[in-house]
């Protein structure tokens, strides 16, 4: 019975010290900062279309914004808009004013100083994903 007992411990302890040896981490796992979506809310100018041998530029004073671009609020910041950049204006018309409410969406580091996103927000560092125009 005594043998049975320790050959059962034994048999159950095997597979523990198996599992145990293997890595913790997926080798196929990035290191870098994650990436997240800022939406800022406020007022849009001085857009200027991307053309297919250039890109165009946007400036937003930033009145709203979901989490990540808190730091952001109430600064002017300036964008490219690239020829992948969709932009979308909900009364039709294919301009963009200066002084039209809208959104401008970008993808950005996750937990950065504000010194640190001012620096990644250069234009030519920055593109826009989306510019949703809202009204005038």
């Amino acid at each position: 019975m005594r043998k049975t007992l320790a050959i059962f411990v034994l048999a159950l302890a095997i597979p523990s010290v198996a599992l145990a040896a293997k890595p913790s981490t997926s080798p196929s796992k990035s290191k870098a900062a994650p990436n997240v979506t800022y939406i800022l809310k406020g007022t849009l100018w001085n857009y200027t279309a991307a053309t297919t041998s250039a890109d165009g530029s946007i400036t937003i004073h930033v009145t709203h914004s979901n989490y990540h671009g808190r730091l952001l609020r109430g600064m002017d910041l300036s964008f490219a808009v690239s020829a992948k950049t969709t932009v979308t204006n909900k009364n039709g018309a294919t301009k963009i004013s200066n002084g039209a409410r809208g959104i401008v969406k970008f993808r950005g580091p996750l937990r950065v100083s504000n010194t640190t996103l001012m620096a990644a927000l250069a234009p030519s560092h920055m593109t826009t994903s989306q510019v949703i125009v809202q009204a005038r």
